[in-house]
């Protein structure tokens, strides 16, 4: 497993590298983790065929494409919000997704990391639109909708 240093480099060269399942999309990042966050909103269900995705925040200058180029989707998670979804083109693997609202940062998907115990989330979104199946936990900060700005940057690290 890779440790990370709190200037988001990695003690060992590795971290937060990842790609899709077919291997046609790599990638590189040596950003710090700046959020962690199960959202269970019925767009990342779709997507993700499940009751949630796992997202980090990380600079988007930090992240290196080494291998392909991801194809992007545009959802609408609300008014005046574009989310970009990038994904494999060849199996379909969600690997990043972009907010209109916060350009200068890129969401990892975590199911995209090479280790995805590296995926510690801070709080949970949007668990009113979670699935009974789909365990929330609730010792940690949980939003039935989303949270206000305010609130999703209290426990980020920036």
């Amino acid at each position: 497993m890779s440790e990370l240093r709190l200037d988001g480099g990695c003690l060992d060269g590795g971290c937060l590298d990842g790609g899709c399942a077919c291997g046609a999309i790599r990638f590189e990042c040596r950003s710090k983790i700046l959020n962690a966050y199960k959202c269970h909103c019925r767009d990342c269900q779709r997507s993700s065929g499940s009751g949630y995705v796992g997202i980090l925040w990380v600079y988007d200058e930090d992240v290196r494409l080494t291998r392909g180029e991801p194809t992007y989707f545009a959802v609408s998670p609300g008014p005046g919000r574009e989310l970009r979804r990038g994904f494999c083109r060849e199996c379909g693997s969600n690997v990043f997704a972009k907010n209109t609202v916060a350009p200068p940062l890129l969401f990892l998907i975590a199911s995209a990391l090479d280790d995805p115990t590296l995926f510690r989330p801070r709080l949970e979104i949007w668990t009113g639109s979670a699935p009974p199946w789909d365990l929330v936990d609730r010792t940690l900060p949980v939003f039935e909708g989303q949270p206000s700005r305010a609130e999703m940057l209290r426990v980020a690290t920036f």
